[in-house]
């Protein structure tokens, strides 16, 4: 019964080690500027030190340029980001996947964003 209990135990750090490191390795996959391609057209920054910058039309919210904020992501996948602007606090859960070099994040409704990695200069739109 001991080794029985023994080789269980094993068998559940293994397994938590292994799930840990995806989450670590989502995370990882996670930091850069993605650019938001459907269903609407934006462009985040999620940074190693768990900040997230969302850039900003001119006039999208007043004078605001980008939207500041943080994110985590939890064991179960969940990316959860807040930002806060003007006295107001907003925060969104979301699942986070990957697909080849696409992010996915999937709301409690079902509906996907998706996004591709921002390669070369960052947009004009982004420069007022």
């Amino acid at each position: 019964m001991r080794r029985f209990a023994s080789l269980w135990l094993i068998a559940f750090v293994c397994l938590l080690a292994v799930h840990t490191r995806a989450v670590a390795d989502d995370a990882d996959k996670l930091v850069g500027i993605w650019h938001e391609y459907s269903p609407s057209d934006n462009l985040v920054s999620f940074s190693a030190d768990k900040r997230v910058v969302m850039y900003l039309r001119k006039g999208e919210i007043g004078d605001l340029h980008q939207l500041d904020g943080k994110w985590t992501l939890a064991s179960d996948g969940d990316l959860t980001v807040t930002f806060e602007a003007l006295g107001r606090t907003v925060t969104q859960t979301t699942k986070l996947s990957f697909s080849g070099d696409e992010m996915i994040l999937t709301d409690d409704k079902g509906q996907e964003t998706k996004h591709r990695r921002q390669s070369g200069p960052m947009p004009e739109w982004t420069q007022w």
